[in-house]
């Protein structure tokens, strides 16, 4: 398993301290520990995948959300780094980094940024929705490679159908924010009176939700959540193979929760290098 520089995080983070003059995003502060995860597992899968024989092109990311590059926690004001900076500064390089973002300032931010430091050659910026462009990033994937692709929207944003083109004849695991709690609890009644919802194109068809929202014998958030997920998940199976799954609640300070973070894989070593990733918080708290 790949060990971990000490200052690693750190390092990112002070690259992006001083303001560059181009535009950044106001996240939640919850979204550090999230891209201090994703971070974790980029260092692990990279460190232990590229150069595997089994991807003799290579180990590719792919980021439908691109944003900025560089975020600014509310409250704060600190800078950290976006995931796609994240993915461009991993120790071991990916072969091609493929961003998608639909805001064009952002993206051109995005790419601005990852020329600076010396990323350009092997990054595409995509620019308009990733449901859209979905064609245009598959066809920026050689064929014989690993993807690592984040799925990170605000909402109910991303496609099925869109996980599901990039997902089709491909080697891909994923992370997908599933808005859960801040927005499926809270517009769930709204959405089964619409004939083509968001929640309907974030589930994909055959998903059959209403028949089981419509069974679940108490609604509260909790059991609203899970059946979700669960949902979501079996989407992922009976439709893409998807075999091996870990879902990690993020909340805010006061503890209410927000969404969750859906890991998916067709296998296990994956999954193994997923959890090893989120064993622990950027403090080192132990979080089992």
């Amino acid at each position: 398993m790949a060990k971990q520089k000490p200052n690693r995080w750190q390092e990112l983070c002070e690259a992006v301290r001083q303001d560059d003059g181009l535009p950044t995003r106001d996240v939640g502060v919850w979204t550090e520990r999230k891209l201090w995860w994703w971070n974790r597992y980029i260092e692990i899968t990279t460190h232990a995948m590229v150069g595997n024989p089994q991807f003799p092109d290579g180990i590719v990311y792919v980021d439908l959300f691109a944003g900025p590059g560089v975020l600014t926690l509310k409250g704060s004001g600190t800078r950290v780094p976006g995931s796609p900076l994240i993915a461009a500064e991993a120790p071991k390089q990916f072969s091609k980094i493929i961003l998608c973002e639909k805001d064009a300032d952002i993206a051109d931010a995005c790419e601005s940024r990852l020329k600076a430091r010396g990323h350009g050659d092997r990054c595409v910026v995509v620019r308009g929705d990733c449901n859209q462009q979905i064609e245009e990033i598959g066809r920026h994937i050689p064929s014989r490679s690993l993807t690592l692709a984040f799925v990170d929207p605000t909402g109910l944003h991303a496609k099925f159908e869109t996980v599901e083109r990039l997902a089709k004849g491909r080697s891909v695991d994923f992370l997908i924010l599933v808005a859960d709690s801040y927005d499926i609890v809270r517009n769930v009644e709204v959405y089964a009176k619409q004939d083509c919802s968001n929640l309907d194109e974030f589930l994909g068809d055959g998903s059959n939700w209403r028949e089981a929202f419509a069974n679940l014998p108490n609604h509260d958030s909790n059991n609203i959540c899970r059946m979700f997920l669960d949902s979501y998940q079996q989407q992922l199976k009976r439709r893409l193979g998807y075999s091996h799954f870990d879902a990690v609640n993020l909340s805010m300070p006061n503890g209410a929760n927000l969404y969750r973070i859906l890991f998916a894989s067709r296998h296990e070593l994956g999954l193994k290098f997923w959890r090893e990733s989120t064993k622990h918080d950027k403090d080192g708290k132990s979080l089992f």
